[in-house]
């Protein structure tokens, strides 16, 4: 996926016609609204990320959509008529839709969870700028990349640094070129950069730490002599000394990195949250009728951890943008403009600390790291919600 423009004609025309799939559903099940609201969310999510957009939110749509009609007594499963007049064979079809209209209840009960906490709220709402921001904003807003020597030089200046001004809300930088675009065009690498980083780490740990308590042994000490060995280490001097020695010129390969030193804390929580769930009824029932470590890590003991692990990788997802900007603003990165990051290096190594004028130079992009970690941090108090059914019951 090309970073630098992901919104485009082509993902419009497939949100349209992935979302025709939850209108047409809401029609024929007249439920208009839902079905219209499922329209929308693949028309936007199609013409923000084409079709690795698309594709998901028709999941999610149809689901949503389907969860309004079907009732409990429609589900065999949980039909309240005698045990003679219930018919347990169910078809493949029957089935499917027995488990969309369950993940779409889940999704309309983690919506009103996202809502009622407002300071999580607010942080969703924060990552939905940011969203907009770095996958419509390039629409809007044209990047300025050239330098602009003579035409934007102030009479009388001796730097081509602006401060804001009705032209340029932001202000102008070293070249003359205007710090919004740079704003708009620059976070999304870093963003993706970072949430690569954080997914990276969560899957390492979670596998690691799974096997690492469910097979025990000699795996178990390896792994743990291997994580406490990392830890020892201080990350980010390491992660200065390998820049000085690797070229990271491939964002992935800088994620992985990061992943791979970041891994270990999450890894022995993940390992002692899975061997003081063995030890329950329905994992020693598993073990007993060999279904499987895949089967035990995925079904059974995964879906319990499943909300400490995704605040765990939202965390992740901060610690590896701070470090991806450490790195960027030391110069150890070879991250090419537009980047935030960049910003700050360069607006350091120009002599902005030293220009009230080359202020917002400086303060634009930290503050845009700022304001983006604040909106991760205050998420999480509604993803506690969204988990935690005592949370959402007000216990």
């Amino acid at each position: 996926m090309d970073l630098q423009s992901v919104a485009s004609p082509t993902g419009f025309v497939i949100g349209a016609l992935c979302g025709l799939v939850p209108l047409i559903i809401g029609i024929r099940r007249r439920t208009f609204g839902p079905g219209l609201l499922g329209f929308l969310a693949c028309l936007f999510s199609g013409f923000a990320c084409n079709v690795l957009g698309g594709l998901p939110m028709i999941v999610l749509a149809v689901a949503v959509v389907i969860s309004y009609t079907y009732t409990d007594r429609d589900d065999p499963f949980l039909s309240r008529a005698t045990i003679e007049e219930v018919d347990f064979e169910e078809t493949f079809g029957a089935m499917i839709t027995r488990r969309l209209a369950t993940l779409g209840r889940s999704i309309r009960v983690g919506l009103r969870a996202l809502v009622r906490n407002k300071a999580g709220f607010l942080g969703f709402l924060g990552l939905a700028f940011f969203f907009m921001l770095t996958i419509f904003g390039p629409m809007v807003i044209p990047y300025d990349g050239e330098p602009h020597y003579y035409d934007r030089r102030q009479e009388g200046a001796i730097t081509l640094f602006q401060g804001p001004s009705a032209e340029f809300p932001l202000g102008l930088d070293w070249q003359g070129r205007d710090i919004l675009s740079h704003i708009v065009h620059g976070g999304r690498a870093l963003i993706v950069t970072a949430v690569e980083a954080g997914v990276l780490t969560s899957v390492i740990a979670v596998i690691l730490g799974a096997i690492a308590a469910l097979v025990g042994g000699l795996p178990d000490r390896l792994m743990n002599a291997v994580a406490n060995f990392i830890l020892t280490i201080p990350q980010f001097p390491l992660l200065v000394v390998l820049a000085g020695l690797i070229s990271f010129k491939d964002r992935f390969f800088l994620a992985l990195l990061l992943a791979v030193l970041d891994w270990p804390t999450l890894m022995r929580a993940v390992r002692a949250q899975v061997l003081s769930l063995r030890e329950r009824d329905y994992v020693e029932a598993a073990y007993a009728l060999d279904l499987g470590l895949p089967h035990i890590v995925l079904r059974e003991v995964l879906p319990q951890m499943i909300s400490y692990i995704v605040i765990s990788t939202i965390f992740s997802i901060r610690g590896a943008m701070y470090a991806i900007v450490g790195l960027v603003f030391l110069g150890m990165v070879p991250f090419t403009e537009p980047d935030w990051g960049v910003m700050i290096f360069m607006g350091r190594s120009q002599g902005a600390l030293f220009s009230a004028s080359a202020a917002s130079m400086l303060l634009s992009p930290v503050l845009a790291v700022a304001l983006f970690q604040l909106s991760l941090v205050l998420f999480t108090r509604s993803l506690e919600e969204v988990f935690n059914p005592r949370l959402r019951a007000g216990l």
